[in-house]
């Protein structure tokens, strides 16, 4: 069974988010993008738009120093939207270490991501990593 065209868009996201490449991350974004990252953490918020998008994105790649990896463990698709369920690493310049999961919830317009809010499996380790 060939994957849902929504599946293959976030697959290319991924993939261009664990090369560092923003430029086609932001590719597969729709540009009402809007997504949440939970937490108390500074990289924790609500981002609207393709600019505070890239920005909070690269806030991420910028505080791990390029290491954050999302590997998917699992993906489901139904209609406009894919659960993902992923493993993420990074690790800090200080030497802290990040290894656990996390589970979002996409929803595509347009074959292009338009939502998402990303639910950490360890929300305090998740806070933790990214305290000043």
């Amino acid at each position: 069974m060939a994957e849902h065209n929504n599946v293959q868009t976030l697959r290319a996201v991924l993939q261009a988010f664990n090369s560092n490449d923003m430029e086609a991350v932001t590719k597969g974004l729709h540009s009402d993008v809007k997504y949440v990252i939970r937490g108390r953490s500074q990289v924790s918020g609500t981002f609207s738009g393709l600019k505070e998008m890239a920005k909070a994105l690269q806030r991420v790649r910028d505080l791990t120093g390029d290491t954050m990896r999302a590997e998917p463990e699992v993906l489901l698709s139904g209609g406009d939207h894919v659960i993902l369920y992923a493993r993420l690493t990074a690790s800090r310049p200080d030497g802290r270490r990040f290894d656990s999961y996390e589970a979002v919830v996409f929803r595509f317009r347009d074959g292009r991501l338009v939502e998402g809010d990303s639910i950490p499996v360890d929300q305090y380790a998740f806070d933790e990593f990214f305290e000043d």
